[in-house]
């Protein structure tokens, strides 16, 4: 059963976040255990992001993943490595963690192979501890778009994807299955314009990517307005 927050805004979103991711990291490192996240772009995991690097500690026992990325350089400003560098990986630490990046993005079956390697060699049954979810206003969440053939990808953890809907066109994603599978699957989504989309996805709509996911979104964290009536 997917728990659903509403919050009054994005910045209470991203808050939420931000305190979660936290709690998370604090509990490993406390144990003594590795913890693997995988982190999405957007603007609202960015503010979650930009307050997460406040929060002081030793993350040597973090491994920082991303969900999708761009078929871009690394210095571009598309480039979900540069955000998360810019933001989560701003603050120095004694101890920081370990950011996984996608290599040779530019070619994205070829990146999409390797990093599928990476994270089966590192990720212990492919099962990540935290995944953090966007969405855009058409449903598509890390680069997984509605009736694109990439979600049918069932066997490999992570997939290229070329002809994507909303530029670049070219992209690597984790798959379907492999977010399904997180121990914690975490959605974050502020705006208006993802109302509908939302609305959709929590009633099972299968032409909505993230209704594909199923029991496996675990947590929905989002603004009123992105909320509607219908789930305030």
């Amino acid at each position: 059963m997917t728990r659903v927050h509403v919050l009054e805004d994005a910045e209470a979103v991203a808050r939420h976040a931000a305190g979660l991711l936290a709690a998370r990291i604090r509990e490993a490192g406390e144990a003594g255990r590795t913890l693997h996240i995988a982190l999405a772009g957007g603007s609202t995991p960015l503010r979650a992001y930009e307050l997460l690097a406040q929060i002081e500690g030793s993350w040597e026992h973090v491994h920082l993943w991303l969900g999708d990325e761009r078929c871009v350089p690394e210095d571009d400003p598309q480039s979900n490595a540069r955000m998360i560098r810019d933001t989560l990986l701003a603050v120095a630490r004694a101890r920081p963690p370990v950011f996984h990046v996608v290599q040779q993005p530019e070619q994205p079956e070829d990146a999409a192979w390797l990093y599928g390697l990476e994270i089966s060699r590192e990720v212990p049954d492919v099962v990540f501890d935290v995944v953090l979810l966007g969405m855009g206003p058409d449903g598509h969440t890390c680069s997984l778009f509605p009736g694109h053939p990439v979600l049918g990808v069932s066997e490999a953890p992570v997939a290229p994807v070329r002809n994507s809907p909303k530029p670049p066109p070219e992209r690597v994603t984790l798959t379907l299955g492999v977010v399904r599978r997180a121990r914690l699957t975490l959605l974050l989504v502020a705006g208006e314009d993802k109302a509908e989309s939302l609305a959709r996805a929590l009633a099972g709509d299968a032409s909505i990517p993230l209704a594909l996911l199923g029991d496996g979104l675990d947590e929905v964290v989002c603004d009123q307005a992105a909320g509607g009536e219908s789930l305030l």
